[in-house]
């Protein structure tokens, strides 16, 4: 194996296991996650609703594209609103070649797809 995948492993078992509860600095419970494996941690700069491109970030509702600092999204599956002052960063665990992906946002986890 590469020594960097080596020792990327190697700090996440230890972040994991030195934290005693297996949570991400999202703060969403890892335990849900087994299987999943983590694409990226992302500040999210806003969401696209009904066409409409706004800033800042206020949960998901069904449809609702959220917008990563890179302009990349995520379509949202569900409905839960979360409000915050400050703009999140979002943590993308996907497993099954993408075709399930939950987003943890603070603390909450969503379902989400790939955007279009």
């Amino acid at each position: 194996m590469e020594t960097g995948l080596m020792r990327a492993i190697l700090v996440t078992i230890f972040v994991l296991l030195s934290g005693g509860l297996a949570q991400a600095d999202g703060r969403c419970d890892l335990n849900s996650l087994v299987g999943y494996r983590v694409l990226f941690g992302k500040p999210i700069n806003g969401y696209v609703q009904g066409g409409i491109r706004r800033k800042g970030y206020e949960g998901c509702e069904s449809d609702r594209v959220l917008v990563f600092s890179d302009n990349t999204g995520v379509k949202c599956k569900e409905t839960s609103p979360q409000h915050l002052d400050e703009l999140p960063i979002g943590y993308l665990f996907a497993r099954n070649n993408l075709s399930d992906l939950k987003l943890c946002v603070e603390g909450e986890l969503f379902d989400v797809t790939q955007t279009n």
